[in-house]
């Protein structure tokens, strides 16, 4: 929501005369301190000048002189509202509509402050009485669009859809709320909208690849990609995406042909050499893969997936680690979480390697904050199961090896975890 868009719909500029200056209404002012309508209008003069705290001044001294003063509470309200004070602009709101109850204004802001909260039923009811000033804003659209689809009434939404919208954005986010309460159905005719409306938006059809994906539909999402490859042919993002929805199909050799595309095109982007080095790890060759990461790891040091993968490699290399390469990938995944200290996988493999170089103690650190992070981590509660029951701590060993038997079920197979790394477009979207 543009602030100062819906700012200026509500806030009663019409009450100043086009030849009325601030300074002039501070003169008068000072000749006339007692006039409330005239502190509303320094107060209106202020807000065009997005002074907002001294408009906050003026509505307060209007309000002091007349206390019934409605008009000078809505702009109170609203400019409270923009100061993100929304407590104090909620309680405005509310003792006017006390006395205007068929005034809209105030409804608009209390179903925004009740959608804020997330209580929906009020802020539905809020938004019907405000009418128009909700339902055909396009500046508080999501909110009132989310509102009726949170309290399972498509009765908007489907008005809203049936409209002819022609910002992609707009309906791409739509669509978004609409896969994210269930409507698997409008989200999909929202997202072709989507792409119809800009078909030169790679992020457009990305997420509704995404979409797809995440609803079991990868040969959909591909074909989704295709599309938009038909228009930009060009674009990283694109081929890096098909190439993640290739991988997840198991079709290697295709994959790694699109993540080889996407860095051709945008070479400085760390994410297509990722993914070949997890491709080529998934494949076992474990040392082309870590020497993919490293290079990652040089030229992009702030990366934590490029830390961990690296770590990762180096751990799989055929036979017994040497002292060396168990070095290297600790100080790898140290790294990795002085980076991203909230990613479990990072604390379960050094709790690993930890155990390896005969440190109890530390991995058992590392796998209780692994599990802090994430309870259900089904390697951290086998692994410090297994060190508990060895050290002798029989109830905590059992009570975690049962929690992993709940969780071992719903657990991803490691090789599809680590491509789920690199689900991260269009967040991550290559440099321009």
């Amino acid at each position: 929501m543009r602030a100062r868009g819906i700012f200026g719909i509500f806030v009663f500029l019409s009450l100043l005369a086009a030849d009325d200056t601030l300074s002039t209404l501070l003169e008068r002012h000072r000749a006339d301190p007692t006039n409330a309508n005239l502190c509303q209008q320094i107060g209106i003069a202020y807000t065009r000048l997005e002074n907002l705290s001294e408009a906050e001044k003026f509505y307060r001294e209007a309000i002091r002189l007349n206390p019934r003063f409605w008009a000078a509470h809505k702009n109170l309200g609203t400019v409270l509202w923009f100061l993100n004070r929304k407590e104090e602009s909620e309680r405005e709101f509310v003792a006017v509509t006390r006395e205007l109850p068929a005034d809209p204004v105030p409804h608009l802001y209390l179903g925004l402050a009740a959608y804020t909260r997330r209580d929906f039923a009020n802020a539905k009811a809020q938004f019907e009485k405000a009418g128009a000033l909700a339902f055909d804003n396009p500046e508080v659209l999501p909110g009132v669009f989310e509102t009726y689809l949170a309290t399972h009434d498509l009765s908007f939404p489907d008005k809203v859809m049936a409209k002819s919208i022609q910002d992609a954005a707009t309906v791409v986010h739509l669509a978004g709320l609409f896969a994210q309460y269930g409507y698997a159905e409008q989200a999909y005719r929202a997202y072709s909208r989507a792409t119809e409306i800009d078909p030169n938006s790679d992020e457009t059809y990305i997420e509704f690849a995404e979409f797809a994906s995440a609803h079991g539909n990868d040969e959909y999402a591909l074909q989704v990609v295709s599309r938009g490859l038909e228009h930009l042919p060009e674009s990283a993002a694109l081929l890096f995406e098909q190439g993640i929805l290739r991988a997840l199909k198991g079709e290697r050799s295709q994959a790694e042909s699109s993540f080889a595309q996407a860095g051709r095109i945008k070479p400085e982007w760390s994410l297509p050499l990722l993914a070949l080095g997890i491709s080529h790890l998934e494949a076992g060759d474990a040392t082309q893969a870590a020497g993919m990461f490293q290079k990652v790891c040089a030229t992009d040091p702030k990366d934590a997936r490029a830390q961990f993968l690296y770590a990762t490699a180096l751990s799989r290399e055929s036979g017994t680690l040497s002292t060396e390469t168990r070095t290297a990938a600790i100080a790898a995944l140290r790294k990795a979480i002085a980076i991203d200290p909230h990613a479990a996988r990072s604390h379960t493999l050094l709790g690993q390697l930890y155990l390896q170089t005969a440190k109890p103690d530390a991995a058992a650190v590392e796998w209780q904050t692994a599990l802090k992070i994430d309870p259900q981590n089904s390697t951290a509660l086998y692994q410090l199961g297994l060190l508990y029951r060895k050290q002798g701590k029989a109830a905590e060993a059992d009570r975690l090896l049962q929690r992993f038997q709940r969780t071992k079920a719903k657990s991803r197979a490691e090789q599809e975890s680590l491509v789920q790394i690199l689900r991260v477009v269009p967040a991550s979207h290559p440099p321009t």
